[in-house]
């Protein structure tokens, strides 16, 4: 007799962080992404929309190093940002070869989203306490300073 794959009990699950950050990471980006789509907006533009809407006229070097990306992914995201006119490049009056991005009015009409992120960590951290939700915001930094500083040494030698 053989059993059929919905007949066998689930495969358990490995003890893996990845893991973990991987499902929560999608669920989390899916219900940002549902708030952002009515303004046209993805998570990754909302996420340097806030880096310009706090201090506007960043490098692309800032915006991607605000955004932990590499200088390329940046600038392609704001190329997206410029066709959708929410940003525009301008090169620096004292230094012609500096381009800095800037909001033009539509970007800076969306600003009132800069609080987009409460609704949705208040879904994602429902019946965590304060202390809980400090925690775990505190151990996803060090888990993240451990991962870029593992990534760093594997990148120089």
């Amino acid at each position: 007799m053989t059993t059929q794959a919905n007949d066998a009990a689930p495969v358990p699950y490995l003890p893996s962080i990845g893991r973990l950050l991987g499902f929560a990471s999608r669920a989390a980006v899916a219900l940002s992404e549902r708030s952002l789509a009515p303004h046209g907006l993805t998570l990754q533009q909302w996420i340097l929309l806030t880096a310009l809407w706090r201090e506007d006229g960043l490098t692309v070097s800032q915006l991607a190093a605000y955004y932990r990306v590499s200088d390329p992914t940046a600038s392609s995201l704001v190329d997206r940002m410029e066709a959708k006119g929410l940003v525009v490049r301008r090169r620096t009056d004292r230094d012609r070869r500096k381009v800095i991005v800037c909001l033009t009015e539509k970007g800076r009409s969306l600003a009132p989203l800069i609080g987009a992120y409460e609704p949705i960590n208040d879904v994602l951290l429902a019946g965590f306490t304060g202390p809980e939700r400090a925690a775990l915001a505190a151990l996803l930094d060090r888990l993240i300073a451990n991962a870029e500083s593992a990534l760093a040494k594997a990148e120089s030698g």
